[in-house]
């Protein structure tokens, strides 16, 4: 009988554990520019701005991560649609077939590198 309470318990307890096993962290949301090439978006907005330029630079890319497995992206009156997989803080972008890798930690998203590199803080 103590055997079978022991089993019992060791299966409520495991079941218990992987209640939050599932897919893992919860990543959806949504994340703007932080900054484009190494700039800050203060400093992209102040060349558009002495440029008389009115163009609201953090709002210039969003991206949106849903629970689904896909997101939006939107830039100026452009949206386009994918999916990302993420494995660990390694993130894959995926639209109409192109693949963009990039991390995704605590809350800060990092797509390409050098010259090319965006990076994007979850709001």
């Amino acid at each position: 009988m103590k055997r079978i309470i022991t089993t019992i318990l060791m299966i409520a307890t495991l079941m218990i554990l992987c209640v939050g096993c599932g897919k893992g962290k919860d990543v959806s949301g949504t994340y703007k520019l932080k900054s484009l090439a190494g700039m800050s978006v203060a400093d992209l907005q102040k060349q558009y701005d002495d440029m008389g330029i009115d163009i609201k630079v953090e709002d210039m890319m969003v991206i949106e991560l849903k629970s689904d497995d896909t997101f939006t992206m939107k830039s100026d009156s452009d949206s386009q649609s994918g999916t990302y997989k993420l494995d660990g803080e390694k993130i894959s972008l995926t639209i109409n077939g192109d693949t963009e890798e990039g991390t995704l930690k605590s809350g800060t998203l990092t797509i390409g590198s050098g010259n090319e590199e965006m990076v994007f803080e979850k709001k």
